[in-house]
């Protein structure tokens, strides 16, 4: 998927709402994968994304397993950790998933396209010509449910769907204390359900209640106790709905940090993992009930080369930056085998656009340091995997850390020999 730039060929009138768009232009960096198929790690263009093949199988195998102690609720992993169509096909086979989530129409676009047709875009779709183009992927035959929380928008959604003959799945969503987007009351929920159901181009699905923000509560005592509070608040909009006539068909939701929690709770039928699969050094901090931190295993790796030493200062300098690394949920981590080829932590801190800073810890410096030679490739585990992936085209696939197996991103089977 390239990213694109709009640029205006000529200044219109400042005053004007909008600028008109001139021409598109490809950005260099959708010009070359950083592999090909077959090359061994030490032949990647850095930084890369690396997918380990092994470790992504076995998280989906632990979750299958988990998930089987709670037969009632469904699996529909989060395809906006990997935007990446045959990685989701491999999700699915692993999971016995019917189909997936997405947050864009454009990520929905490229798993259709992908033969992914099963799809809940978990978001508001408001622009008109986005709402086009999702009832457009409902026409060509994909199973396509939105949420929505204005009966404005539901107008919008009925109106796009009835002119392309097609009936498009819709489900409220709910506040469930992430005070983001969702109706507030189950009376406000019931509306919405009403406005739905009256809709001939529209059918009524149920309700989304997602909280994102007990994803990363550390403590597992807190975040159960949290997780209890959502539950109160969708039990009390369905049972609003059930006594509206409506009923609540599916109730969706959850997340990597909280999906056992969301199953266990008796009040959704579906959960939306999506990072499980990948991990990131946010989740790896994740108290579990048994006291031991992290539930998954890391499988996604930004490849990294040394680029510059600075033994004076204790100094390594790497080739990923702010651009080949989202800093919002803290700075990567390098991997566990760093420590031990050379008995000490570093730590990353930025060093611009094209440049990380390898350091001995604050207050722990000492001569002479123990740093990598220049050339070298490591591995960094990211601070939060979704937008660490969305910096980039390409996802290197690789398995038993060998050669290179496949690009799902060209649109190749990741599990092929």
């Amino acid at each position: 998927m390239f990213r694109m730039l709009l640029v205006s060929r000529k200044l219109v009138n400042p005053r004007a709402p909008f600028l008109r768009a001139g021409r598109c232009y490809a950005t260099i960096s959708a010009s070359r994968p950083p592999a090909k198929v077959g090359d061994y790690a030490q032949d990647v263009d850095t930084p890369a994304l690396l997918l380990d093949l092994d470790a992504f199988e076995r998280n989906c195998q632990r979750l299958r397993q988990v998930m089987a102690q709670y037969p009632g609720v469904a699996v529909r992993p989060h395809a906006k950790a990997h935007k990446c169509a045959p990685v989701a096909q491999l999700q699915l086979r692993l999971l016995g998933a019917a189909g997936v989530c997405c947050q864009k129409v454009v990520e929905a676009e490229a798993m259709a396209e992908g033969g992914v047709t099963d799809i809940l875009l978990s978001n508001q779709v408001v622009a008109p010509r986005k709402i086009d183009r999702l009832v457009g992927l409902a026409a060509a035959g994909a199973r396509m449910a939105v949420v929505v929380d204005s009966e404005a928008n539901v107008r919008q959604l009925a109106a796009a769907a009835a002119t392309r003959g097609s009936v498009l799945e819709v489900l409220v969503e709910l506040n469930v204390g992430q005070d983001r987007c969702g109706v507030d009351a189950p009376a406000a929920a019931v509306a919405l359900a009403r406005a739905v159901a009256a809709c001939d181009s529209l059918r009524w699905g149920g309700l989304q209640a997602y909280h994102g923000g007990l994803q990363h509560v550390r403590d597992p005592r807190v975040r159960a106790q949290r997780v209890g509070q959502v539950a109160l608040r969708v039990r009390a909009a369905v049972a609003a709905l059930g006594a509206a006539g409506l009923g609540c068909e599916r109730v969706t939701g959850g997340g990597s940090g909280t999906y056992r929690l969301d199953a266990a709770s008796g009040v959704f039928s579906e959960v939306q993992p999506g990072s499980f699969a990948l991990g990131d050094a946010d989740y790896s901090r994740n108290v579990q009930a048994d006291g031991s931190e992290g539930e998954w295993e890391q499988s996604l790796w930004v490849l990294t080369q040394v680029t510059s030493l600075s033994p004076s200062r204790g100094l390594a300098v790497v080739d990923a930056g702010t651009k080949a690394l989202s800093l919002d949920s803290g700075p990567p981590r390098l991997h566990p085998d760093f420590v031990r080829q050379y008995g000490t932590e570093l730590e990353y801190g930025s060093g611009g656009d094209e440049h990380g800073k390898l350091m001995w810890p604050q207050g722990a410096y000492q001569l002479p340091p123990a740093l990598p030679p220049l050339g070298s490739l490591l591995k960094l585990q990211p601070g939060h995997c979704d937008p660490t992936v969305n910096l980039y085209d390409w996802i290197v696939a690789v398995r038993h850390e060998d050669s290179i197996r496949q690009d799902p991103a060209a649109g190749q089977d990741p599990t092929a020999p």
